[in-house]
C-alpha cells in the first residue's frame, strides 16, 4: 500500500480533559538501520495489526509511505533485530474536520507528548489552525529531534527541542 502523507507535528502544551474517553491504541515500533533516513525502513504494530513501513520524501512536500500487513509472528521474529525501538500509546482526539494523534510516549520518553494531524491536501495542511491545548509546531524538526527516538530519553528530547528554542515540559491535563 502506498499514501501520500500531509501531516503538522506539535508539542502538546496540556491535554484536553476528556481525552481519556476517546479511542486509543499501544504502538510499537521498532527501526532498522538508521531510524531518521528519508528511506527510512520500520516495523510497527498497532493494537493488534503489523506492519513493515518504508518512508520515503519529506514532512514539508509530503512523504510516501509503503506499508506492508505482516503476521503477529512475523512481526516478533523481525522486532527482535530492529536497531532500536520505542513505545506510545495514542489517542484518537477529534477536531472538526480532522483528528489529532496525541502520543503519550512510554519507557524512557515517559512524559514527552506530541499531536499530529493529518489532511488531505497541501491546501488543508497550509490553512490548518491548531486549538489553544496544542504546543509549539515541530514539524520542520520533526526528523531531527526524533532521530534515535528507540534509545533517547525525556531530558535527551528536552536538549533537542531547547537547541531549537523549544521548551519541553511534562504535561497535565489543561484547565478548563
Amino acid at each position: 500500500m502506498k499514501d501520500q502523507e500531509y501531516e503538522r507535528v506539535f508539542l502538546v502544551r496540556c491535554l484536553p480533559e476528556d481525552v481519556e474517553e476517546h479511542k486509543r491504541i499501544e504502538i510499537q515500533v521498532g527501526d532498522f538501520y538508521d531510524s531518521n533516513a528519508v528511506d527510512a525502513l520500520k516495523i510497527r504494530r498497532k493494537g493488534k495489526s503489523c506492519e513493515l513501513i518504508k518512508k520515503e520524501g519529506t514532512l514539508e512536500k509530503g512523504r510516501t509511505e509503503h506499508r506492508i500487513p505482516i503476521k503477529k509472528e512475523e512481526f516478533d521474529i523481525l522486532f527482535k533485530a530492529t536497531s532500536q525501538n520505542h513505545f506510545k500509546v495514542r489517542y484518537f482526539y477529534p477536531l472538526g474536520d480532522y483528528v489529532a494523534e496525541i502520543d503519550l510516549y512510554k519507557g524512557r520518553l515517559d512524559g514527552y507528548v506530541r499531536v499530529e494531524v493529518e489532511f488531505p491536501d497541501a491546501e488543508a495542511m497550509r490553512d490548518f489552525k491548531p486549538p489553544e491545548w496544542f504546543g509549539a509546531e515541530i514539524t520542520r524538526h520533526n526528523h531531527a529531534i526524533h532521530e534515535n527516538l528507540g534509545i533517547i530519553s525525556f531530558d535527551d528530547m528536552k536538549a533537542r527541542l531547547k537547541a531549537r528554542k523549544l521548551t519541553l515540559s511534562m504535561i497535565k491535563v489543561c484547565a478548563r
